[in-house]
């Protein structure tokens, strides 16, 4: 990361938005101030478990501050590959379906807030063997505002095979790509301690904690020996 203001805006942007989860192959930077965003999630070979028995997983990219969050747009461009042996787990020309939302996913049909962010996205698995995919995209349509004045949102890369078939045995997907989301937090509602400004420079305001009033001091002055004052 660039060193100096760069690297001090991207940081406080991050401890005011939200932050991603420790996640190998998962980054998340954001900018932006103010309550108006930008966050850029970039995958390298994220690996996502897919059991045989569900046929559907989930992984959680991002935690937002809590508040009311309004999805204003975005755009992903991904790629997946299958680390594990194609014939006996994940098939080959299997067909994925994914999408992006405030929960995980529950179901191999991904539907409702599964992909209430960016909507449900098909893609074939046609890469040979651990071989990475054709680049699957997709914009994000419609604004969405979710509401986390209560629970903090979350957000989940939720992947899916509708097709029984297309998965015989437990594996994992490997998750390469971009994903841009442009939002906003409408009321961010993190208390904050009652402060003071600051006196002027050479004043004390009455009451101020610390305050030393000058009487005293010239009492003393007065009363000393040798004191100027006749």
């Amino acid at each position: 990361m660039t060193r100096g203001l760069p690297r001090t805006l991207v940081r406080a942007a991050a401890r005011e938005a939200g932050l991603a989860p420790p996640r190998l192959g998962l980054k998340a930077v954001t900018t932006g101030q103010g309550g108006a965003y930008r966050t850029v999630f970039t995958f390298a070979a994220m690996q996502v478990p897919v059991t045989d028995a569900l046929a559907y997983a989930a992984q959680k990219i991002f935690d937002f501050a809590d508040g009311k969050v309004r999805i204003k747009g975005g755009t992903a461009r991904l790629q997946f590959a299958v680390l594990t042996a194609r014939a006996s787990t994940i098939n080959d020309n299997a067909a994925l379906t994914w999408g992006i939302g405030s929960a995980a996913a529950s179901s191999a049909t991904l539907a409702g807030t599964m992909v209430n962010v960016l909507a449900s996205t098909g893609r074939t698995l046609d890469g040979a063997g651990a071989a990475l995919s054709t680049a699957s995209t997709a914009d994000i349509a419609a604004a969405a505002t979710l509401d986390g004045t209560a629970t903090p949102v979350d957000l989940y890369l939720n992947l899916a095979f509708a097709t029984g078939t297309d998965i015989d045995a437990d594996g994992t997907i490997a998750v390469t790509g971009t994903i841009t989301l442009l939002w906003e937090n409408w009321g961010i509602t993190r208390k904050r301690r009652n402060c003071r400004s600051p006196p002027k420079w050479g004043r004390c305001p009455a009451g101020q904690r610390g305050a030393l009033s000058r009487r005293p001091f010239r009492r003393f002055c007065l009363s000393s020996p040798g004191s100027w004052r006749a």
